[in-house]
């Protein structure tokens, strides 16, 4: 009769130590999600701000402050992969709770859904085989830019020339490459951080000189978090989240734990690029 009484004994403790584990985390603060216990994100492949991994799992900045933010409050991330240009419809029919991946704070996107505290600023830059780091440089020149992203939409205005339009950043890539376009126009940090990975032989990655025809240009886009406006409860405690990381250092860390540099933490104090 050892062996069974063991066996309970065994289990009982194993049990105990889960409840202890379970009573052990308290959550910083309480705010409403689509699924409880979990904060479901929207999320697509653009390194260094969200890649994703092997098993379903995600990584990058942005996925891993949201972790951060998710830890401290006792619940998980559950991504939903999608395109670039889904990530902003996914959050406004509240399929998801959260839009990451390096999304400005524009007036505009603030006019129809919640945009989180700052987290980071992100520079807009010019891949080229010949360096152009200006807009006039870009004039005659077949140039190319993510739909959905503001570099995209500011460049149709400025130049002349059309701009042709990728559905993602890695088409985008691949067409540069391929020399089926003369300049991408995509961020500073993400280049960066792919040219210290092996990638863009012979690409050069300049940040853009400030030009008032495309206002990112003048002034770095901070970057924010997407949540749906029918959500306060949510964007409340993110935002209190945010600060208290960028309090702790921690974005800083995360920064330079993906490759970019500390000071892109410096953000300044919320504002729109209008």
């Amino acid at each position: 009769m050892k062996r069974p009484i063991l066996a309970s004994l065994a289990v009982a403790a194993v049990l105990a130590v889960q409840g202890v584990a379970a009573q052990a985390c308290t959550p910083a603060r309480t705010f409403p999600t689509i699924t409880p216990g979990t904060i479901t994100v929207a999320v697509y492949s653009y390194p260094p701000f969200a890649t994703l991994l092997p098993g379903g799992e995600i990584g990058g900045v942005d996925s891993d402050i949201v972790k951060e933010i998710a830890a401290r409050n006792c619940m998980t991330v559950t991504p939903v992969v999608v395109d670039p240009s889904a990530v902003i419809q996914n959050v406004m029919t509240r399929k998801v709770d959260l839009g990451i991946g390096d999304w400005f704070r524009t007036a505009e996107r603030a006019k129809v859904m919640g945009l989180s505290h700052p987290i980071y600023v992100d520079q807009m830059a010019f891949y080229s085989r010949d360096g152009v780091s200006t807009l006039d440089g870009l004039e005659g020149r077949k140039v190319g830019a993510v739909s959905g992203f503001l570099y995209a939409g500011q460049l149709e205005r400025a130049l002349t020339s059309s701009v042709i339009l990728y559905p993602n950043p890695v088409a985008l890539a691949q067409d540069l490459e391929a020399g089926r376009i003369d300049v991408a126009a995509d961020g500073y940090g993400t280049g960066a951080y792919a040219k210290s990975q092996g990638a863009y032989e012979g690409i050069e990655i300049k940040i853009a000189e400030p030009d008032e025809r495309v206002p990112v240009s003048v002034e770095p886009a901070q970057i924010a978090l997407l949540y749906h406006l029918g959500n306060p409860g949510l964007g409340e405690a993110i935002d209190a989240e945010i600060v208290a990381l960028h309090d702790e250092g921690r974005i800083a860390d995360i920064l330079e734990a993906n490759g970019l540099d500390r000071s892109g933490a410096e953000t300044g104090a919320p504002r729109l690029i209008q």
